[in-house]
């Protein structure tokens, strides 16, 4: 079997002085009617040899649980769209808050009073070149926080 990878990525990388060969496979459109087990069978039992390390994109566990947001379904409001103006644009996984159906988003899932107050707080604190403050705020992750909101 000849091994492909995704765009810009190589066949062969090495870990820990141990070489791995990966294969990338394309599948069917995948639909929350899937079961992700079956998917993994239809597109894997064929080629999968003991030993080998199988990985899928949490993307598809996600579609195939029903844990996905449709964005027809997120209603963006006034606070979303200004908010999101003053985010960094500048966002290694994405665009991050900087588009206001994400700052919605995160709106919708910790509150308003909480997306304000890691707004105002990331603004404070990039003067003093800190970043990454509304994140750790909005993700709960920053327990100094957690009391106040």
């Amino acid at each position: 079997m000849e091994f492909v990878s995704n765009d810009g990525k190589k066949v062969e990388i090495e870990v820990e002085n141990e070489i791995y060969l990966r294969h990338a496979i394309n599948t069917r459109f995948i639909n929350t009617n899937d079961n992700y087990l079956d998917v993994i069978k239809e597109y894997v039992s064929e080629i999968y040899q003991e030993g080998d390390i199988i990985s899928i994109s949490e993307k598809i566990i996600s579609i195939c649980q029903n844990r996905i947001i449709r964005r027809e379904d997120i209603k963006i409001g006034i606070f979303a769209k200004i908010l999101s103006k003053f985010a960094c644009q500048e966002n290694r996984g994405g665009y991050g808050v900087g588009m206001s159906i994400n700052m919605q988003y995160a709106i919708n899932k910790v509150g308003l009073i909480r997306v304000i107050f890691a707004s105002i707080a990331s603004g404070i604190t990039k003067l003093f070149g800190i970043k990454g403050v509304f994140y750790n705020i909005v993700r709960k992750r920053s327990k100094w926080f957690r009391w106040i909101l």
